[in-house]
């Protein structure tokens, strides 16, 4: 089996945590690069733009939304934003 059809996540919907640079950013192009659509989070909202790009550049959409993860009430609502936006959710990355 091909590495390609192995992580195939055509139609599939991913939160990444911390994804405005470093690990968080590689694994929300990874998962768009797969074929998944990425909601994409940091503490600053605008830090998120070139990531957002980069999942579009995959012709997959994205999302972005401002987190502190140490905010619970605030995980909470982006994750229903997330899924609500996206019709669901299968993959969280934090």
């Amino acid at each position: 089996m091909d590495a390609a059809r192995l992580f195939d996540l055509t139609g599939k919907k991913a939160l990444v945590t911390g994804a405005s640079r470093g690990i968080g950013q590689a694994m929300a192009e990874a998962l768009s690069a797969a074929g998944a659509d990425v909601a994409v989070t940091a503490r600053d909202e605008n830090s998120l733009r070139e990531t957002a790009d980069r999942i579009s550049a995959h012709g997959r959409r994205s999302l972005c939304r401002s987190l502190d993860v140490l905010d619970t009430d605030r995980i909470r609502e982006v994750v229903d934003e997330v899924a609500d936006a996206f019709g669901g959710l299968d993959i969280l990355v934090n």
